[in-house]
């Protein structure tokens, strides 16, 4: 499956620095050549970043960054296609998705909050669905109904899928627990030890999820290299 890449290689470990720098109570971005950037942030915002660097106000948009971190909000960014370019895998069942080949995307990349990173990148974002004109009973116009929902998504570096984990709102036609257990099971297969672990869990819900999340990764970290990459 093809995806969207930057060729520009990181060290072995990159993804523990960066935990690392997040205990240090700073405030830092991570650009596409690699650089580390530590400043105070004054906002963040699905299109840009607004840093103090030098005492001057610096914004930064979403092709120059590949992290940020926020330590007033304890919170992870990336820089993602996530929000704005992903399809159904054909005959995906449960389904599942990818980010649309290059040619097709009609949207930029936004800063999209991120709850886990390394092998498998969980993402967080919320989307509002609905609303707009329609025609009231009075034959005149009105705002239409909207709703606002939060979608959790995992998506696994090495293969390209993304699963749905969580989607909280008033969403109908949600995925049902068990699929997103079977999805996540595909995405820890190539470590058996955990994958039959999940297997014997009896109650399936985000946390338990998460936590799988979390420790496929751990078994990851020590010995994949990743390269800097838009998904």
């Amino acid at each position: 499956m093809k995806k969207i890449m930057f060729f520009l290689s990181l060290f072995a470990g990159m993804i523990t620095t960066h935990q690392v720098r997040a205990q240090e109570l700073k405030d830092y971005v991570i650009t596409m050549k690699g650089d580390t950037i530590y400043s105070e942030i004054s906002s963040v915002k699905s299109n840009k970043v607004t840093m103090l660097v030098d005492s001057e106000k610096k914004t930064y948009y979403p092709p120059q960054l590949y992290r940020i971190y926020n330590h007033k909000k304890e919170k992870h960014y990336a820089t993602s296609f996530i929000e704005v370019g992903i399809e159904k895998i054909r005959d995906s069942d449960p389904k599942m998705y990818v980010i649309k080949e290059k040619v097709k995307l009609k949207k930029k990349p936004l800063f999209t909050e991120i709850l886990h990173d390394g092998d498998i990148i969980v993402y967080n974002f919320r989307k509002q669905s609905g609303g707009g004109m329609i025609m009231g009973a009075n034959g005149k116009m009105m705002n239409g109904f909207s709703t606002s929902s939060n979608y959790y998504y995992a998506l696994k570096r090495s293969t390209g899928e993304i699963a749905e984990l969580k989607i909280s709102g008033l969403l109908i036609g949600k995925m049902s627990k068990k699929n997103r257990y079977l999805n996540l099971a595909k995405m820890i297969a190539d470590e058996p030890e955990l994958a039959a672990k999940l297997e014997n869990e009896e109650k399936l819900h985000y946390d338990l999820f998460s936590n799988y999340i979390r420790e496929y990764n751990a078994i990851k970290k020590a010995n994949d290299v990743y390269p800097i990459m838009i998904f």
